[in-house]
């Protein structure tokens, strides 16, 4: 049953764009949350590495906000939208961190930004069932956590080889914001959520 379903939802779109999505949304907020802290040191807004984690202590508080609203909102508003909006706040609040010379620029760019990071991948369990219905989900969410890990693994290894090569954070943070915005570009062209993709594939 499980072959006969993954052969089935290997010929959709979904099936290889939302492991794409996932992993250019982990890209997008991979980065920052790797280098966020070294930039606001970098910068002398903290007089060390510790005080500035108070950054991510703020993102990781704002994002348990958005995981629980996020899925909720989607199959209210649509699955899509939601995954959209998340990635559109990743990647305008890094714009922030261009100008950012003070710890309340900081704080503010945490607090906003952790409501997309948060919201980033709680949509992909919604939207799953929406696609696929009552199918054995294990290969397909194995494959969207796949896809978001590698985005994390390759991102940050990148990210360390343009700070090493050019001494400035700038770039990173344009990376950051290209990733999260290429990954709401590929949201665009998913299908739409209103019917199953596969209805029949049990007969």
């Amino acid at each position: 049953r499980q072959t006969v379903f993954n052969r089935h939802t290997r010929r959709t779109k979904p099936f290889w764009n939302l492991p794409l999505i996932h992993g250019l949304g982990c890209a997008g907020h991979g980065v920052i949350l790797i280098y966020v802290i070294p930039l606001a040191y970098d910068r002398g807004v903290f007089t060390s590495l510790a005080s500035a984690g108070i950054i991510l202590t703020i993102i990781s508080l704002v994002s348990v906000i958005s995981r629980v609203v996020t899925p909720i909102m989607a199959e209210m508003y649509g699955t899509r939208r939601l995954m959209a909006a998340s990635l559109s706040i990743q990647a305008a609040t890094v714009l922030m961190l261009f100008w950012a010379q003070d710890a309340w620029a900081f704080y503010l760019f945490a607090a906003v930004f952790g409501l997309g990071f948060g919201g980033e991948w709680t949509g992909y369990l919604v939207i799953n069932r929406q696609y696929y219905g009552e199918g054995p989900m294990g290969t397909i969410y194995g494959g969207q956590t796949t896809g978001a890990l590698m985005g994390h693994a390759v991102a940050t290894a990148l990210a360390g080889l343009v700070i090493y090569a050019t001494g400035s954070f700038n770039m990173v943070m344009a990376l950051s914001v290209g990733f999260s915005a290429v990954g709401v570009l590929v949201i665009s062209l998913l299908d739409d959520t209103s019917h199953v993709l596969i209805p029949d594939w049990e007969n």
